[in-house]
């Protein structure tokens, strides 16, 4: 359960929300003061802040400078009025997750919260002395050892400079977020905002809105302005994460914003200028999505500039214990453990394990080791048994094709043996198998025993 701080001088907002956002199983505080709200920050553990743009004591920019000296790693989201709009997004420049203006409607809410959540869950770096070892091992999912990862960091050398966009291609778990972080902190942008944006979790119908912000009264509950992600990403850089989930009619408005660098908002007759450099992820066949014609083909070579892939984690076995160990050592650091080591029996099963969910399961399997670890060494008893077992089925399924083959040679020698004895006839010959004469052709033609008709 996320714990969530609202820190808002109206007490009706902060009853309403604390009601509201209880009843989707948040655990949520109020303070009505900037002074308040932060003593209740530094002695409790949020996950999540909701904070007024202007409180009696503190202004948005104040309180968010406040609250990422205390503890970088949580999450922001502000909440203002009509005319704090362009404020707002020089506040989320300087660390806010995103805003919110008030009157406020849930689902709007929800959704930011939602977001904010995830991406904290993905990027929680801790403290900043922490985010410098955090952020090597980030690399270390990037660089490896392998020729596969020392291709990738080539191509990311090459095209970090540019302008260029960035298609970002591989199975769910391989790192592709930590590859745009990558791009952008070597790119002539690395000082301004990468915003990373979700495309398969924000609902169509929101998407637009989401994206490329609107004006007030554009669409019903359009109570004020809003700014979306391209506008926030202005001067740095925003990454589209599953883009083949994009909705064909935003698809039209991403391709248009790709060709003229500029924005419109939902409900605005005037075009905004916008400089925004754009990596797009995705798990999916984006050729075979525009083949099946549920993907623009023009957007699909906009974006298409440049492209890496990443290989699965099975495929990189040299990597995968540098990435283990670096991984070991977060976990070690997030749960406060001295956990430093693999047994030689936990390497030899991670090894030969095929690794279905990437670096995001071996992430997960090395973090429930490492706290279930009493020892500073983890030990084969701490890794979940399926994967312990899997050479296991590996070497049953490999018993059971050579027994297979076993069969098959042998019958594949007796057919041909009575073949031989009935001077090829196939009737007889079926006859003395016992078996009917459609099956013998099979068989023959499935081991390639060729004779002359009879």
């Amino acid at each position: 359960m996320a714990n969530i701080l609202v820190i808002d001088d109206n007490h009706d907002i902060c009853l309403l929300l604390k009601r509201y956002l209880e009843k989707k199983k948040y655990s949520v505080s109020t303070a009505h003061s900037g002074k308040d709200g932060l003593l209740l920050f530094k002695n409790s553990k949020f996950d999540l802040v909701l904070c007024d743009f202007r409180l009696p004591d503190f202004d948005g920019i104040q309180l968010i400078n406040a609250l990422k000296k205390q503890r970088p790693a949580c999450e922001v989201i502000v909440i203002t009025g009509y005319s704090d709009v362009k404020m707002a997004v020089q506040v989320m420049k300087r660390g806010a997750f995103e805003y919110v203006t008030k009157p406020i409607h849930p689902e709007e809410i929800l959704h930011s919260i939602q977001s904010a959540l995830a991406h904290k869950s993905k990027n929680d770096k801790g403290t900043s002395s922490a985010k410098s070892k955090n952020k090597k091992i980030e690399q270390a999912f990037v660089i490896g050892k392998s020729i596969k990862a020392d291709r990738i960091q080539k191509l990311i050398e090459l095209v970090a400079p540019t302008a260029m966009t960035v298609v970002i291609t591989g199975q769910s778990g391989t790192g592709k977020e930590v590859t745009a972080k990558t791009i952008h902190s070597k790119s002539t942008r690395a000082k301004e905002r990468l915003i990373a944006v979700d495309c398969g979790a924000i609902p169509k119908e929101i998407a637009g809105s989401v994206l490329f912000g609107h004006v007030k009264g554009a669409f019903t509950g359009a109570l004020t302005d809003k700014v979306g992600h391209f506008e926030a990403a202005h001067k740095g850089t925003l990454f589209l994460d599953e883009i083949g989930n994009l909705s064909y009619e935003n698809q039209i408005k991403l391709l248009r914003v790709l060709q003229e660098r500029k924005i419109q908002r939902i409900g605005e007759n005037k075009s905004r200028p916008i400089d925004v450099r754009i990596i797009a992820a995705t798990n999916e066949d984006l050729k075979q999505k525009v083949e099946n014609g549920e993907f623009r083909e023009d957007l699909y070579y906009r974006l298409t500039e440049f492209s890496i892939e990443l290989s699965p984690l099975n495929e990189r076995k040299e990597d995968l214990m540098l990435f283990a160990d670096h991984l070991l050592t977060r976990a070690s650091q997030e749960l406060n453990k001295t956990v430093n080591k693999f047994d030689p029996e936990v390497v030899k099963i991670f090894q030969s394990y095929n690794w279905p969910g990437n670096l995001r399961e071996l992430k997960n399997v090395i973090k429930r080791a490492t706290l279930l670890s009493t020892t500073d060494t983890i030990k084969k008893d701490t890794i979940p048994l399926e994967i312990q077992h899997f050479n296991l089925k590996v070497t049953e399924s490999s018993e059971r094709n050579s027994l297979k083959l076993i069969v098959e040679k042998a019958e594949k020698k007796a057919i041909i043996k009575v073949l031989k004895e009935t001077n090829f006839n196939k009737s007889k010959t079926a006859q003395r198998l016992e078996i009917d004469r459609k099956t013998l052709y099979n068989k023959m033609k499935l081991y390639g025993i060729l004779t002359e008709s009879k």
